[in-house]
């Protein structure tokens, strides 16, 4: 794994799909609603618009149809 990633555990990637779930969130290529989360990127430090605790989590549609399954959910720390 990269060093500027950051690994989460099964209980924040259950709490990823709560919000992912929460948001009415689907695949924009295939409207699956089924995702796998991978990592945490943090966003604080490199985009100067963006909150100092938010992360971009690695989102990998499971619909065996899509084309273009990965994506990804803005969150903040606290939503981990």
């Amino acid at each position: 794994m990269r060093p500027e990633l950051t690994a989460l555990t099964d209980e924040q990637k259950h709490r990823v799909l709560r919000q992912v779930r929460r948001r009415h969130g689907s695949c924009r290529h295939c409207g699956g609603a089924e995702f796998l989360v991978g990592e945490a990127l943090y966003l604080g430090f490199l985009f100067l618009s963006e909150d100092t605790d938010a992360y971009m989590v690695a989102l990998t549609c499971t619909s065996p149809r899509c084309f273009a399954p990965r994506t990804g959910i803005r969150l903040s720390e606290s939503e981990l």
